[in-house]
């Protein structure tokens, strides 16, 4: 009997993060979101080799190799097993939607699952290629779901990249409120890997003011406002921290958003009645989030009307309030 396992991953929306100066001992930290499509799919079978089909698999290849050899090398596989993996969906890479984490994550509890290996979620995030990830929010998108606040690194820990940050708080998102995600053409080198490393050991530290008013907008504003399913209160707050984090990556990505028309993109949405708008990490991925699917719907079609030169692609999606799926087929 063949047994397949069969991962299907969330994208994760990252809000900006909170705290850029580790004035109280801790830095990064920041708030996300698990959503249902875009997504990556990928099915697994025992094998003595290794073995990768379908999208982009010799590059993806790499990241299976690596993570079958740490098991072997801590003798929690024997030396011949292998693997089998056919990659059927992949999340865009390097569009701020958490692509590395998701496919990394999903290998890694693929096959913790096709040995009946029992590892636990944070010891297969310490092994699996998740390199330079400075937030949990993918983490949290993929084992947990919802909406997510992660408390980010000690300063001690600012450059260890097997530190993995504790998650300190977790909600289910209504089921109405509904997300429009905007993939606009960008013509800059997209911000990853060593580009990325370089980015933040030259930055200047953000000011202490701006970290608490961060702090202050996520913890009287939008917490109370998911926990009381208020969409208006949620979002007015979240787009502060939005504006907060833009402000401060603007010289080391050239304006406030990755694409040039990521602003004019964002002005049209919230003339159309999109509440909570931005960038996901470093994009060029936009989120809206509105009140329901309906109006949703209108903007996605005022979208691709206006923007159609200017836009790759758009998602209309709901919170992914249970992360990853995870099913054995035989």
């Amino acid at each position: 009997m063949i047994i397949l396992i069969e991962v299907k991953t969330p994208a994760r929306i990252h809000f900006g993060q909170l705290d850029l100066n580790g004035a109280l001992g801790r830095v990064y930290g920041g708030t996300g979101a698990a959503i249902k499509k875009p997504y990556t799919l990928i099915k697994l079978e025992k094998s003595d080799e290794i073995k990768v089909e379908g999208f982009k698999s010799e590059k993806n290849k790499i990241i299976i190799v690596k993570f079958l050899n740490k098991l072997k090398q801590r003798k929690l596989i024997a030396k011949d097993y292998g693997v089998k993996i056919k990659i059927e969906k992949l999340l865009p890479a390097h569009n701020g939607l958490g692509s590395g984490t998701q496919f990394g994550l999903a290998v890694a509890e693929g096959i913790n699952r096709l040995y009946n290996l029992n590892m636990e979620p944070k010891e297969l995030a310490e092994i699996v290629d998740r390199k330079h990830s400075r937030s949990a929010i993918g983490f949290g998108a993929f084992y947990q779901g919802g909406f997510i606040v992660d408390a980010g690194r000690p300063i001690s820990e600012k450059n260890n990249d097997d530190y993995l940050p504790p998650i300190v708080y977790r909600k289910t998102i209504p089921s109405d409120w509904t997300f429009l995600i905007v993939i606009p053409v960008t013509q800059k080198d997209k911000m990853a890997g060593k580009k990325e490393i370089k980015t933040f050991n030259k930055i200047e530290r953000m000011s202490v003011e701006k970290c608490a008013e961060n702090s202050h907008h996520l913890i009287m504003g939008m917490l109370p406002a998911i926990e009381e399913k208020n969409i208006n209160e949620f979002s007015s707050h979240l787009n502060i921290i939005e504006d907060n984090a833009a402000d401060y990556f603007s010289k080391s990505q050239g304006g406030k958003y990755s694409s040039i028309y990521a602003q004019e993109i964002i002005d049209f949405m919230v003339e159309n009645g999109v509440l909570a708008r931005g960038q996901s990490s470093w994009g060029p991925a936009l989120y809206g989030l509105v009140k329901n699917d309906y109006k949703a719907l209108q903007i996605k079609e005022k979208l691709v009307d206006e923007f159609s030169n200017k836009i790759e692609k758009i998602y209309l999606t709901k919170a992914a309030n249970k992360g990853a799926e995870i099913n054995n087929i035989v």
